[in-house]
């Protein structure tokens, strides 16, 4: 089944570490999407969505679970939106303190989704959320690992799996000079 056009006027793939963003995985091949600075566009507030070219219609939604979501925080740029409060030093995320003047790179986990395959893993099946888990995990290594190597990188970098409570997220998996 062939995936969803990526909409090249919002997207990118030439990642920097120079402002926050949004971007996507697409996990078939490994390519990975962020959202482009443009005149009068936040790139840190772009929805994941917009970056498809299907983002117009009522299917973007879905077409975003074809890829992994993450979210990159350069320093003293805390995801106040996401957040709802005024950004400090300090600030949770499900309860967790994050020192967000350093660089900070989040990867959405859903333990019960399967993106590779595009469907439901049932949640009493343990072993399969086990394997999706460490799947999703491997593809945020691999972001990370992407992110740490860039030239532009001149500021420590952390990654977090973040899933849909606290109990489901990892924070400062692995950190980077």
């Amino acid at each position: 089944m062939p995936g969803p056009a990526i909409n090249k006027t919002y997207a990118t793939q030439k990642l920097t570490t120079a402002y926050p963003h949004v971007g996507l995985l697409e996990v078939a091949d490994r390519a990975l999407w962020i959202t482009k600075k443009k005149l009068g566009q936040d790139p840190s507030r772009c929805s994941h969505s917009k970056l498809l070219s299907a983002s117009a219609g009522n299917m973007a939604n879905a077409e975003k679970d074809r890829f992994l979501c993450f979210w990159f925080h350069h320093p003293d740029s805390a995801p106040t939106q996401a957040l709802g409060s005024v950004a400090t030093a300090t600030m949770a995320v499900h309860g967790y303190p994050i020192e967000w003047h350093e660089a900070h790179l989040l990867v959405r986990l859903d333990p019960t989704w399967d993106i590779a395959n595009q469907c439901l893993v049932k949640s009493t099946d343990t072993r399969k959320v086990d394997r999706n888990i460490d799947q999703q995990y491997a593809w945020g290594e691999y972001i990370f690992k992407q992110y740490s190597e860039l030239k532009n990188n001149k500021h420590p970098l952390s990654w977090h799996l973040v899933g849909p409570r606290a109990q489901d997220s990892l924070f400062y998996i692995e950190r980077s000079e």
